[in-house]
């Protein structure tokens, strides 16, 4: 096959040499009369949205020299040619109509170009015009396909694989792997599954059962399910989803998404063959579609054939381009060929000669090797059957060619490695040792502590959660790495003037490394100029500030009220003390002396209540009132004690970006990283603010642990990402990350934009993902790594100590020392004042003794 190729590729090779002939040595052609260029019109067929790249095609060399740039007629299906409506009656009237709009000079068609419509095909067949079919079927509305129509056209060249025969390698692979029914599901409307009638005819002519389901596109997913149901039911192992226009009506994709949620992905014994004979297959070339509808650990078969191999990643996947790019290969080589065949100089294109050019086109394009019989009809290509899920996706499980006497001829089901796959078992996916390009960041990457007892060279001298992660990549995907710090252990910041990367972006953009891992966020500014892989774990940024300390108060007690109504509560009870004594004042027996009110007013307040009541119905009234009040003050005074002692009395603290930029706190961040764009384009005046005071105090520090530094020193509170700060908080004690993280992001691998290897490592990524592995890392370092005890913390927050309630110690002990100086004073005071008495009664008598007469 080899040997072959390179014999068609060394004709090409003479062919093209002896062009070379048809020039003369001024640049002028040889082949046409006076050595005029000579005029080129190709009309191209487009639908009302649709449009080919063919009309960018560009000559050069002999073609350039011998023929003018061509003009390009579009020819809408509809609005010029009719076909939908009056077939082939206006398609002459609708080409002479854009011809003469669109092309001024040319008077006819040299070559037309686009999808097959049997009425016009017969139009062109009349005028002798060449026909490049670019696809079997026409764009939205159809007259006829290729399918139906099995006319051999003598102006027809079909770039495209026959649809009949890529059915034939559908059949060929179920007597392959002995299959003998399956359920065919296809589009309801007839004009659109043309081809799976075919193939379903093909099938029941090879004994093989079919058991057909015809789909509305409006009630795709209702009546998949209800197929698949039924599926199940009959105990069938193979599912045919045949989609001949597949982009329009994403029947597979609601097949797949029918298939996930009843679990048949996981089932190994189950065979799903999509048929699609564009070979667009978007739904399972798509890298979101894979990985939402986890393709990628499907244990059933997931089969299709491609006439080209499914695109990298960074490639594009459209059939329709690959075709349109093969159709303008062909009309160059057709039209230097044509040089080569004509035999005597003419002004005008032979159109018998064209087609002559057309079909002896040998080449090998995007979709492969292209040639044609006699007919116009392509050959000689091949079919790649390809498994599009599980753990080998993407690799060629068989090949298959249109010609053989049988299945077992036609089609080889040994397994075929793709060129680029050769060496991957033994090498991984990277053929050399990796360059990782990292940034120091706790707990991401760290060095480790010099130690003698341990090897702290190389890829050891570093640990962390990234670190490890790496070591589990390597495990999986089995490569060779290096890492390395990024240079001034920066991320990277774009520079608008040229617009190039410094840090770890930029070491990805320069080639010097191959992976950016750590601590990178994925924002939509480095994602313009690099890859990433899907999410690790998910982050934000938040504030990491110096815990606040508590405040302590001797005379908390007195807090739960304020000192007006301290005044308001004193001022009532002597206020009821006086009117009290007012009342009883005029009473003959009364007890509410001035000392006796205002103890009654103290002891109904403190609840101990007094000796006697009072008895008058004025008095009562008045003393109920003033109980109701000391119940509502002492029970209020009792429900603020406790939430208040409950609840420690901290500093003045930050508890959100908007206290924030309120405070005359100082800020900081690190230098050149997503936090830091994030503030200076900040469109909230909050953010707006803070940035501003980041500017002014020359926050920008190098690095997460400066940061953290700095808040330990109490120089500023620090924003940026909240697994750092969190991470911070555990590890030193003396701080506090507080604030709701805002801008959510999530943390991935940097790459080269178009890294071939994305999906092997996305889906490395989330294997570790769904066993957990991830989730083990972050608890190592993260939980584990906590010296800070929070929740003793919370717990000696609840517990009374003697600085909450000195103050009512302070004070039983001035009522105590009172008292007793109260009663020491009284004593000493009435002992002095009854001596004073006895010796002044003593004299009293003496004076009596000595001025009575009996004495003389």
């Amino acid at each position: 096959m080899e040997f072959k190729r390179i014999l068609e590729d060394l004709i090409r090779v003479v062919l093209l040499v002896c062009v070379l002939c048809v020039s003369s040595s001024d640049g002028r052609c040889k082949k046409t009369e006076n050595k005029r260029k000579l005029p080129l019109t190709i009309g191209v067929l487009e639908g009302e949205t649709s449009g080919y790249t063919v009309k960018n095609m560009e000559f050069s060399g002999d073609v350039k020299q011998c023929f003018h740039d061509p003009h390009f007629v579009v020819l809408h299906v509809q609005s010029d040619l009719r076909i939908i409506t009056d077939g082939w009656t206006e398609i002459e009237e609708g080409m002479r109509r854009a011809l003469s709009k669109q092309a001024g000079e040319s008077k006819t068609f040299n070559l037309i170009i686009g999808p097959f419509y049997t009425n016009l095909a017969m139009m062109l067949e009349k005028n002798h015009i060449p026909y490049l079919v670019t696809d079997y079927k026409g764009f939205k509305d159809i007259d006829m396909s290729r399918v139906q129509d099995r006319t051999n056209w003598r102006t027809l060249v079909e770039i495209r694989p026959p649809a009949q025969e890529q059915n034939m390698a559908v059949v060929d692979l179920f007597q392959k792997e002995k299959w003998e029914s399956a359920v065919m599901l296809m589009p309801k409307n007839e004009a659109d599954n043309q081809e799976c009638q075919d193939l379903a005819q093909q099938m029941v002519g090879r004994g093989i059962s079919v058991i057909p389901y015809s789909i509305d596109p409006e009630e795709a997913r209702k009546m998949i399910k209800q197929a698949m149901r039924n599926f199940q039911l009959l105990n069938q192992k193979q599912v045919v989803m045949c989609s001949p226009r597949d982009a329009k009506d994403r029947l597979i994709q609601q097949l797949l998404k029918v298939a996930k949620l009843y679990n048949l992905l996981m089932d190994v014994d189950l065979n799903f063959i999509f048929v699609d004979s564009s070979s667009n297959l978007e739904p399972l070339a798509g890298a979101d579609q894979m990985y939402r509808l986890r393709l990628f650990s499907a244990r059933c078969k997931l089969y299709a054939f491609r006439y080209f191999h499914p695109p990298q990643e960074g490639e594009s996947g459209d059939a329709n381009v690959a075709i349109a790019k093969d159709a303008a290969s062909v009309t160059k080589d057709a039209l230097a060929a044509y040089l080569y065949k004509i035999t005597e100089p003419t002004n005008v294109i032979k159109r018998k000669i064209l087609l002559k050019a057309l079909k002896g086109v040998r080449l090998h394009g995007d979709t492969g090797l292209i040639r044609f019989n006699g007919t116009g009809q392509r050959v000689n290509y091949t079919l790649y059957l390809y498994n599009h899920g599980g753990e080998d996706m993407y690799r060629k499980v068989g090949e298959w060619i249109p010609s053989g006497s049988s299945a077992n001829d036609r089609l080889n089901m040994t397994q075929v490695d793709d060129d680029d796959d050769e060496d991957s078992d033994q090498s991984g996916i990277f053929p050399d040792t990796v360059n990782v390009v990292v940034v120091e960041e706790e707990p991401f990457v760290m060095k480790k502590l010099p130690n003698s007892s341990m090897n702290n060279e190389g890829n050891d001298r570093y640990e962390g959660f990234t670190v490890d992660l790496l070591r589990k990549l390597k495990e999986e995907l089995k490569f060779k790495y290096r890492i390395y710090v990024s240079p001034k252990n920066a991320y990277g910041v774009k520079n608008m003037d040229d617009g190039t990367w410094d840090g770890m972006v930029g070491e990805i953009m320069s080639k010097n490394a191959t992976l950016a891992m750590g601590a990178i966020s994925i924002t939509s500014q480095r994602e313009t100029d690099i890859d990433f892989s899907q999410g690790i774990i998910s982050t934000g940024i938040n504030i990491l500030i110096y815990k606040p300390q508590e405040e302590y108060n001797i005379f908390q007690f007195l807090f739960p009220f304020s000192l007006y109504l301290w005044l308001a509560i004193i001022g009532a009870s002597i206020f009821v003390s006086f009117v009290l004594f007012l009342l009883d004042y005029t009473n003959p027996n009364r007890k509410f002396t001035p000392k006796e009110t205002l103890w009654y007013a103290v002891g109904t307040l403190l609840k101990r209540g007094t000796d006697f009541s009072p008895k008058p119905v004025s008095q009562r009234i008045l003393s109920a009132g003033f109980t109701f009040f000391v119940l509502i003050t002492v029970s209020s005074y009792t429900a603020n004690m406790a939430a208040f002692l409950t609840t420690k009395s901290l500093e003045k603290t930050i508890n959100s970006f908007d206290d924030l930029s309120e405070s005359e706190q100082a800020i900081c961040t690190v230098d050149k990283s997503a936090t830091m764009k994030f503030f200076e384009k900040g469109h909230s005046p909050v953010y707006k603010r803070i940035w501003d005071t980041i500017v002014a105090v020359d926050g920008l520090v190098p690095n997460a642990s400066s940061g953290r530094d700095r808040v330990m020193n109490k120089e500023c509170a620090f924003i940026f990402d909240f697994l750092i700060n969190e991470y911070s908080e555990y590890k030193k004690c003396c701080t506090k990350a507080v604030a709701v993280p805002i801008l959510m992001q999530e943390h991935g691998i940097g790459m080269a934009q178009g890294a071939p290897f994305k999906t092997k490592l996305n889906i490395a990524l989330l294997k570790l993902k769904e066993s957990g592995q991830i989730n083990q890392l972050k608890k190592k370092w993260w939980d584990d790594k906590r010296q800070c005890n929070v929740a003793s913390d919370r717990a000696n927050r609840a517990q009374f100590g003697l600085t909450h309630t000195a103050g009512v110690f302070i004070l039983a002990l001035f009522g105590l020392v009172f008292s007793v100086a109260f009663f020491l004073f009284k004593k000493f005071y009435l002992r002095r004042k009854l001596k004073k008495q006895a010796q002044k009664a003593e004299k009293e008598k003496e004076l009596l003794c000595k001025g009575s007469p009996s004495s003389v």
